[in-house]
């Protein structure tokens, strides 16, 4: 695979491109659309880029949880093609991009062991492209309980770039006196977030792009956690363990200061006059009565995607990988809700 020299996004940029060529025009959206069925949907599908993917999964039979791993086969295959044109700071900053992604198999992975979750149904909803592979994935997975997969994590933090077994340690007292698995999962946002930090630093253009991108997923995180701790006597906590830097928010006293309002309805108005998420915000609280304080991740999510989808300004910058990423991403988010429609 020919990689682009430092700096150089014009061969990846046309490749990228290209690809986003393959994206299902609104043609086939309404031909799934109209399928008289879930098997005829399936249809329509294989005949675009998923069909070999689909395929490759059809020995397991046509269920929802099958294509699901389809879909993450398709997206893995994708993402990893994208980041094999690169090398140097724009390989970093790709893999700064997909790096979500760690964070997020690791909480399904613990999300599921407690809850009891088949391993193979848990493996299904894995999207590994980030710094940390399905084999030590699956490693984890394979513990015989909860606490066994927890403490692998531990061991195997030892060995991955981004060792987020540090953070669950730190916090592993905790865990086990509360049972609340937000403890870990907080934890390992805010030592994901600060290992971004120190290599987004910097000032030329792809850099501050993939930093904006960062900063709200971080805003993302920390409205959610004070949306959903306001008002609660926290026993023993401290701030600091629930706030993530590198946002809009500075400080663990800013955050404080937020937290301290009490009330749900004086934390959102704070959050609204300090976050330039006004719309996102909006909507959200005219959910949070019905929906709880989910739907402001739910909401920030959104306009995440709205953002990245404006961000191939410059033809030649990391912005085009960007918008393709989340056109991406936002495809196979509406596949799997025409599916599960169906």
């Amino acid at each position: 695979m020919v990689q682009v020299p430092l700096k150089d996004y014009s061969y990846a940029n046309a490749r990228v491109r290209a690809m986003s060529g393959r994206l299902l025009e609104p043609r086939v959206y309404k031909e799934l659309l109209e399928a008289p069925d879930y098997n005829q949907t399936i249809a329509v599908l294989e005949n675009t880029e998923y069909g070999p993917d689909i395929e490759h999964f059809m020995l397991e039979g046509a269920r929802p949880t099958t294509i699901d791993r389809a879909f993450n086969r398709n997206l893995v295959r994708t993402f990893s093609k994208i980041k094999e044109f690169f090398m140097g700071r724009p390989e970093e900053l790709v893999n700064a991009l997909l790096s979500r992604w760690d964070p997020y198999n690791l909480k399904t992975i613990l999300r599921g062991m407690r809850a009891l979750v088949p391993k193979a149904e848990i493996t299904r909803n894995l999207v590994p492209i980030g710094a940390i592979d399905l084999v030590t994935l699956e490693e984890i997975i394979g513990q015989p309980d909860l606490r066994a997969s927890i403490d692998a994590m531990v061991v195997f933090g030892r060995e991955w770039p981004i060792p987020y077994g540090q953070a669950v340690m730190a916090h592993l007292t905790d865990y086990l006196r509360e049972h609340d698995l937000s403890i870990l999962e907080l934890a390992m946002d805010r030592f994901h977030y600060q290992e971004l930090g120190k290599i987004l630093g910097g000032g030329d253009a792809d850099t501050a792009l993939v930093r904006e991108v960062v900063a709200m997923e971080v805003d993302a995180v920390n409205i959610a956690t004070l949306m959903r701790i306001c008002g609660l006597e926290l026993k023993e906590a401290r701030v600091e363990d629930f706030f993530v830097p590198g946002g809009t928010i500075r400080d663990a006293g800013e955050f404080a200061k937020i937290m301290a309002q009490g009330q749900p309805e004086l934390v959102y108005e704070a959050l609204s006059r300090k976050m330039p998420y006004k719309e996102a915000l909006s909507s959200a609280w005219n959910n949070f009565e019905e929906k709880g304080e989910s739907v402001f991740e739910d909401e920030m999510q959104k306009h995440i995607i709205r953002t990245c989808l404006k961000m191939s300004k410059d033809p030649l910058g990391i912005g085009v990988i960007i918008e393709y990423m989340w056109r991406k991403y936002l495809e196979i988010t509406n596949l799997r809700i025409i599916i599960r429609g169906k």
